[in-house]
């Protein structure tokens, strides 16, 4: 849950102005458009350069003396898994190892010695991630001179639109591929899986893992692989991100000269899927089974994605509901501290899940695979709290805590988490902004009422309809069907 807490404390003051920032350039009119911010009422970092080229790939160059002399440099790819095909199960993941293995210009064996020369520290400073929504590629290095930027301008062309897909390159990334999947937490893959399967059926999150299968990743080749990469990696699907101590404006000429010239191939632009969540299913209960699985039970209200931008109104209801979810965990958290405890440990969220679906949910973890108690428990206290509301004790207590919190965020933060930051923000299609003063945050904290915070926790878990999945290490009796007799006895005691 970290990029939730991370993306909470950005939303909540996003629409008040930043202390003492050094402006950067006015984005032109096309970038306002790229980004979104011609649809919103948000302020944009006035330190970001927020770009994009006449190919369509957007930029954002930001300086940052935190590291002196470093630099961070992201490549985000508008497509994970959710793109893929039903027998390309993993195949974008497969895509994200390539880099590792040549390119067109970087023959295999070369990278680590060429990033080492410009600052790389530990090998770990350059990796990359797929997720079902995005794949992102992630370098840090420790100098930011002209050479150590043409390099990771270099790299990240290369990962571009010069990945290569002969036979050798393409079992390397296998080989590799089905290590990192022997070495995981099969259980825990397992688990995620069927709860994204219950929670969101027919949806390309729904179809399994985002490393795929053993079997899966073995039927892979070559031209699959590139059929793949030219559809999705392309210039308008691409955004890249570099935060260091630098001069801006000559990164951004870096960026135009590197960059403006990738053209998409022959492809069309594939046509962007809207997940269907049906609206009719009631409520429903599933057990999964593993002899290995921990013993935990999710309450969750499921709704489809909010269907309009990034604005204030909008974050300051996400903020609101964030409170009220936090202060559930406050009390889940004293009732897990006594000895009678139904459970021993709960955690209550709102948030959007993997650009699929907007979930409200407490995820109960029983004591001694006591499923029945952890259920009971933690349905009482969510009807607890839709029936009686909080506190405004409880509210005052969590707005102290939300102040420090913020207050401690909006320290400087170092390139690396800027640039995760920003990454962030796309990913979410959110509007990049500042953090406010300390007196502005208060402020703002201030003026949050107890009413709006109880009205909009009841308005994230509005509908009847719940969705109770549960995880034990045997099966229990009629399985789904006595999952469903227990919520319906524990939601009416």
């Amino acid at each position: 849950m970290w990029v939730l807490r991370f993306f909470l404390l950005w939303l909540a003051l996003a629409v008040l102005p930043p202390a003492n920032a050094a402006q950067a350039p006015e984005p032109s009119a096309a970038a306002k458009t790229a980004w979104g911010f011609d649809r919103s009422d948000l302020t944009p970092h006035p330190e970001v350069r927020f770009g994009v080229l006449g190919n369509g790939m957007r930029y954002a160059v930001m300086q940052s003396a935190v590291p002196a002399g470093g630099i961070s440099v992201r490549l985000r790819l508008d497509g994970g898994s959710s793109v893929e095909g039903d027998r390309e199960l993993g195949f974008m993941h497969l895509v994200e190892h390539m880099i590792f293995h040549g390119s067109a210009n970087l023959p295999e064996g070369a990278l680590p010695l060429m990033l080492r020369h410009q600052g790389l520290r530990r090998w770990s400073d350059f990796n990359a991630f797929t997720s079902f929504d995005e794949t992102v590629y992630r370098l840090d290095l420790a100098k930011s001179d002209g050479r150590a930027r043409e390099t990771a301008m270099v790299l990240m062309r290369e990962i571009a639109s010069n990945l290569r897909f002969n036979r050798t390159a393409v079992e390397g990334a296998k080989k590799n591929v089905r290590e990192e999947i022997r070495g995981r937490n099969a259980v825990e893959d397992r688990l995620a899986a069927a709860q994204n399967a219950f929670f969101a059926p027919g949806t390309p999150i729904a179809r399994g893992p985002v490393a795929g299968t053993e079997g899966s990743v073995r039927r892979a080749n070559g031209e699959a692989l590139r059929r793949l990469y030219e559809r999705y990696y392309t210039p308008r699907r691409a955004t890249l991100v570099v935060v260091g101590d630098f001069d801006p404006a000559a990164v951004e000429a870096e960026i135009q000269a590197r960059f403006s010239d990738w053209r998409t191939g022959e492809h069309p632009e594939p046509k962007r899927r809207v997940p269907f969540l049906r609206s009719d299913r009631g409520t429903q209960a599933h057990l999964f089974v593993d002899p290995a699985a921990p013993t935990i039970v999710t309450i969750t209200t499921v709704s489809p994605l909010a269907s309009s931008g990034d604005a204030s109104t909008g974050r300051d209801s996400y903020f609101l509901e964030h409170l009220g979810s936090e202060m559930l965990n406050r009390r889940l958290a004293r009732i897990a501290s006594r000895p009678d405890a139904p459970f021993s440990s709960a955690d209550s969220a709102v948030y959007d899940h993997f650009a699929t679906a907007r979930l409200a949910r407490i995820e109960v973890s029983a004591k001694e695979r006591d499923w029945r108690s952890a259920l009971r428990g933690g349905a009482t206290e969510l009807r607890r709290a839709l029936d009686h509301g909080f506190s405004q004790a409880e509210l005052d207590e969590q707005l102290a805590a939300s102040l420090a919190a913020l207050a401690k965020d909006a320290a400087p933060q170092s390139s690396s988490a800027l640039a995760d930051a920003i990454v962030d923000a796309v990913a979410r299609g959110i509007v990049f902004t500042a953090p406010a003063d300390g007196s502005s945050t208060a402020a703002y904290l201030a003026r949050v009422r107890l009413d709006q915070v109880n009205a909009a926790f009841r308005a994230a878990w509005s509908s009847p309809n719940r969705l109770i999945f549960a995880s034990h290490d045997r099966p229990i009796a009629k399985g789904d069907r006595q999952l469903l007799e227990a919520w319906t006895t524990a939601a009416t005691d």
